[in-house]
């Protein structure tokens, strides 16, 4: 399972792109869960993640780098997830900041 890492730039959203294919792919309602990360969110993002994993929801996590002391946990969650559900996906979005370097760097050498 390889993220699918969006990096924003000023007055981007791929929000309603991500809804919209999700709508088109019928993972609509309550098969595409998001929530936009910032203090306290971390809880629920792995709330998220465990439920999608197991009945293949798409996952939007949205703004990593508003909680980037959690990425640390995301990377440890990834690496134990062993046969998530095979309509499983995970987006993320970060705006480009050194915490979107380490990111792209983790999910880099992941594909390798």
């Amino acid at each position: 399972m390889t993220p699918v890492v969006f990096i924003l730039s000023p007055g981007a959203d791929p929000a309603a792109d991500i809804f919209k294919l999700a709508n088109e792919l019928g993972f609509s309602n309550n098969k595409l869960r998001y929530c936009s990360l910032g203090q306290g969110q971390a809880v629920y993002a792995e709330q998220h993640l465990e439920v999608g994993k197991n009945r293949g929801h798409w996952v939007l996590l949205q703004n990593c780098h508003l909680l980037s002391k959690w990425l640390k946990t995301l990377e440890k969650i990834l690496e134990k997830m062993d046969n998530p559900h095979p309509d499983f996906r995970l987006w993320l979005t970060t705006e480009p900041t050194d915490v979107c370097r380490l990111l792209l760097l983790w999910f880099m050498l992941t594909l390798l």
